[in-house]
């Protein structure tokens, strides 16, 4: 546009000059030629400088991101082409664009509802979304403590678990508790280069219950078919008790019915398991408690092993069935005990955070290996010689009846600690 207004200035200063240096009767065909060059400049500006000033201004208004504003015709045929194809690719990038908001703006509503944990990383790997979900299995307490770190870096202990998780696999992870999850790593294409992100999903409720039919129905069936053959067995043994006067053979038949007493009490021992009952919860100083357990579990311990207690200097009020808690401590105790070889030290330790109270019993003994860490609380499983693995199965089948959470893991200072939030 400013080069036709050049070029129009440079004429009527041509034709001026012209006018002013020709004779009166040559100036007729000066007349003509500028009446042809405003014919030719009107043409000009109608076939080629308005359909460019159209197209500047449609560009103008996408380098804008301007969606809503349309061009209008100006009556040149040109032009107004340029105007209606113009129009047409507004209207089709207006709609891609509403779409493509729709569509995130569900998928966000999709990925927060979800109870699976999803977490995304940007180009660099660093962390760049995670949902409500992601939160809460992993104790993280808010995005901001997420958003622009590096996995590894997070403050969860699932977050090294999770950056172990090849592309494209699927592993189950097992924290030192009942707790299990599996966790996905994905990844999708977004402008040309690949993203990866997790999706972690809690498997606790429905393999703890699985779990727990299942060894429930093989320990009901052991046990009333031990028991029934058992009480046949000790029956018989009685009559032959009865009906002998040698010593001998008394002392065979006595041993035999020991024996029968035993296998009972050892069947007794994993019925007792799938019969804890529901806790009583009551309100109790959980600092009393222990403190009364003391002398008891003092002695558990032997000359060896020095047993410490720490705790505020204030009452620590939880709701528990403190009969069955009793039990838990005690096995807790004796596992830390029994890790220990020769000298060491056990400590027990309440405290109480964010309205809650929390008790932790730890030990100085044998770290627990990872591989171990990941059987811990699954039923029948021990790392005992004469070990039954009923120990935590019961410890654990009680602190969730509590709706307890726990967790029994070794920490980089080699101290092993078994940690209860109630």
């Amino acid at each position: 546009m400013k080069i036709l207004f050049f070029l129009i200035s440079v004429c009527i200063m041509a034709v001026g000059a012209m006018v002013y240096l020709l004779p009166a009767e040559k100036l007729w065909w000066i007349y003509a030629v500028c009446a042809v060059a405003i014919v030719l400049l009107i043409m000009l500006l109608r076939s080629v400088i308005m359909p460019s000033a159209t197209a500047m201004k449609g560009m103008e208004l996408i380098a804008a991101q301007d969606f809503n504003n349309r061009l209008t015709k100006v009556g040149e045929y040109n032009a107004d082409k340029i105007v209606k194809l113009f129009n047409s690719l507004i209207d089709k990038l207006r709609n891609e664009r509403l779409r493509n908001l729709e569509q995130d703006s569900f998928l966000r509503l999709l990925i927060d509802a979800s109870p699976m944990g999803v977490m995304m990383l940007d180009f660099n790997g660093k962390v760049s979304m995670v949902n409500q979900s992601m939160l809460r299995i992993t104790g993280i307490p808010s995005d901001t403590d997420t958003v622009g770190c590096d996995l590894e870096k997070l403050p969860t202990d699932l977050a090294h678990k999770m950056a172990e998780v090849p592309l494209g696999e699927n592993r189950i992870i097992r924290r030192g508790d009942v707790r299990m999850y599996r966790c996905y790593h994905l990844s999708f294409v977004q402008t040309g280069f690949p993203r990866h992100f997790y999706l972690l999903e809690s498997l606790t409720e429905e393999v703890m219950k699985a779990e727990r039919e299942a060894y429930e129905k093989v320990i009901r069936i052991i046990s009333h078919e031990v028991n029934n053959t058992m009480g046949g067995v000790k029956s018989v043994l009685e009559l032959l008790h009865d009906g002998t006067d040698e010593d001998d053979v008394r002392e065979v038949i006595e041993s035999c019915d020991d024996r029968c007493d035993r296998m009972c009490s050892f069947i007794s021992a994993y019925a007792d398991v799938v019969k804890v009952p529901d806790p009583v919860l009551r309100e109790v100083d959980l600092n009393k408690e222990i403190y009364s357990m003391l002398p008891f579990l003092k002695e558990m311990t032997g000359e060896n092993i020095s047993l410490e207690f720490h705790s505020p200097d204030r009452e620590l009020k939880a709701n528990i069935d403190i009969a069955l808690m009793q039990q838990v401590i005690v096995n807790v105790v004796k596992n830390a005990v029994e890790s220990i070889d020769g000298e060491g030290l056990v400590e027990i330790t309440t405290g109480g955070k964010d309205g809650g109270v929390w008790l932790e019993i730890s030990n100085n003994g044998s770290p627990i290996s990872e591989e171990v860490s990941r059987k811990l609380f699954s039923p029948f499983f021990t790392t005992k010689k004469e070990g039954r693995g009923l120990g935590l199965t019961l410890i654990g089948e009680i602190l969730k009846r509590h709706k307890a959470n726990f967790s029994l893991r070794t920490g980089y200072d080699r101290i092993t600690r078994f940690h209860i939030d109630f």
